[in-house]
């Protein structure tokens, strides 16, 4: 049996080469096109859905107008709005849709995938590309890349808007 804190430093080792990789300038176009947009709606099928899911939370949290779509409360989207979509395969139908909803209402596409010459990547404005090679199951290097640097823009965005985690915690879910 191979052991798992061998397994966990071989995972780290990816995502850090995966994360260090991306090219400096997109993250940074995404963070802008984020924080600048009226509203950002995240999109993104299977396990990159929940990564999606986390990352539009933490937007919340940081004070964003923030939507997941497909879920029954999101509204439409339109002129001013933002579209980030995650997929690794940059050809995942739901999102690849969507992007092209957004951009025929006048919304902007990001696109997190590593796939850049895909279908996903040729609609969006801004592409940010996560390699994804990896000798884990499942795509898991690209979703787990995903979420650090989408916590890392969240992160940097907090800081360099001095937001208090307080401020966070005041937004953060109080129903059970």
């Amino acid at each position: 049996m191979v052991d798992p804190l061998d397994r966990a430093r071989s995972v780290l080792t990816e995502v850090h080469r995966a994360v260090t990789t991306v090219d400096p300038t997109a993250v940074t176009a995404l963070s802008t096109a984020i924080t600048a947009a009226r509203a950002v709606f995240f999109d993104a099928r299977g396990r990159s859905g929940l990564v999606a899911r986390a990352l539009a939370m933490r937007w919340m949290h940081l004070g964003l107008r923030v939507h997941v779509a497909g879920e029954t409360t999101t509204p439409a989207i339109g002129a001013g709005d933002l579209l980030v979509c995650l997929s690794a395969s940059g050809r995942t139908a739901g999102p690849l849709t969507n992007a092209g909803v957004a951009r025929a209402r006048g919304a902007r596409v990001g696109v997190l995938t590593a796939a850049p010459n895909s279908p996903l990547a040729a609609a969006a404005d801004v592409v940010v590309v996560v390699a994804a090679d990896s000798h884990q199951h499942g795509g898991s290097l690209f979703e787990q890349a995903c979420l650090l640097l989408g916590d890392a823009m969240c992160g940097a965005f907090q800081h360099a808007n001095e937001i208090p985690d307080a401020a966070l915690d005041e937004r953060h879910a109080n129903l059970l």
